[in-house]
């Protein structure tokens, strides 16, 4: 698997024209990936579609179109025609999420642990940016101005894992990838973040995590469904810990928690086994070798022909604004810091 990492600062206009420039110098092959077949973009309605999702996506993440539209005119598409505008559906990945309390670190930071899991032809691009006016911040790429996972100036650090696998996603609303890049922008703790998920429309069935450099940490388990209808819980750390997979555990989201993989299950199990046994010896370290157990000890996997290969394996570390990185499965590839 072939990773490329991209690092800019400026306006958010400027910031998609370079990534486009970029693109089409080390990368010409990818451009076409996130340009809507043309087909597709001329069908009856699809610009009407795309321009209320752009003003959804301003609403939600003030900046985010323009960066979109310096990208567009770069290659010299329409804005509407990108992908990032027709996406309204994610056949969503299979991930893992850790976090850690100081007080039950052995270097008493705030850690979180990530593994994100895959077909092997996912995005793979780590973006390390500084938007005019908004908090610094990186993350990887969804859908090139989307991100998955990230984590900002602050401290503060946000991530997602799928629910509901196989059911149809309803309510009107951004995709979790705006929402992740709008909080890694523009909030500063878990508190900022909380506020800004319920207070914004959301299309998502999926589980955030959520840290801070204070030490605080949830999981939002939220679910979109009939029209606008929506509903989201809040979980809170026990013994210290809080791990989320691609199901629902709290008792007010069961009713929605449909057609879960099994195997999700057994990655909770796992991996909570293993930091309650570890319980006031972690630290990064550590992290990285849960990370790396393979399935069914841990979350690392090797099934990519059936979306559930590891892509990518991070560490965060909140107190001391670092992230760790291995890209490719944890049990075979070395790691990377960023800070």
């Amino acid at each position: 698997m072939e990773f490329d990492i991209f690092s800019a600062e400026g306006t958010h206009y400027e910031i998609g024209k370079l990534r486009a420039i970029t693109m089409k110098k080390y990368m010409p092959q990818d451009i076409s990936y996130f340009v809507r077949a043309e087909k597709e973009a001329d069908r009856a309605g699809c610009a009407e579609l795309a321009h209320a999702r752009m003003r959804a996506i301003e609403m939600a993440c003030p900046g985010l179109t323009d960066e979109i539209e310096g990208f567009a005119s770069e290659i010299n598409v329409d804005p509407e025609k990108l992908l990032f505008y027709s996406v309204s559906h994610f056949e969503m990945p299979n991930c893992s999420q850790i976090f850690v309390s100081p007080e039950h670190a052995l270097n008493h930071c705030t850690c979180v642990g990530r593994s994100y899991e895959y077909w092997d032809k996912d995005e793979r691009s780590l973006c390390i940016i500084r938007a005019e006016g908004k908090a610094g911040h990186m993350g990887f790429s969804l859908h090139n101005a989307g991100r998955t996972e990230g984590m900002n100036e602050y401290g503060l650090i946000i991530s997602m894992s799928s629910v509901m696998y196989l059911n149809s996603l309803e309510g009107e609303g951004v995709a979790f990838w705006v929402v992740i890049r709008s909080v890694l922008e523009n909030c500063r703790n878990v508190e900022d973040a909380v506020a800004y998920i319920r207070e914004t429309p959301i299309a998502a069935n999926c589980n955030f995590m959520v840290a801070d450099a204070d030490g605080k940490a949830v999981v939002i388990e939220h679910a979109s469904f009939a029209g606008e209808k929506r509903r989201l819980a809040v979980r809170y750390p026990r013994f210290g810990f809080l791990l989320a997979t691609n199901h629902y555990v709290a008792e007010s989201m069961r009713e929605f928690d449909r057609n879960h993989m099994w195997n999700s299950e057994v990655r909770y199990s796992s991996v909570w086994r293993e930091l309650l046994l570890n319980a006031g010896r972690l630290d990064e370290n550590r992290l990285k070798k849960i990370l790396a157990k393979k399935y069914p000890e841990g979350p690392c996997c090797h099934y990519y022909s059936s979306g559930m290969g590891t892509i990518r394996s991070m560490v965060f570390n909140a107190t001391e604004k670092r992230l760790e990185v291995c890209f490719g499965a944890p049990d075979q590839n070395p790691w990377a810091c960023f800070d």
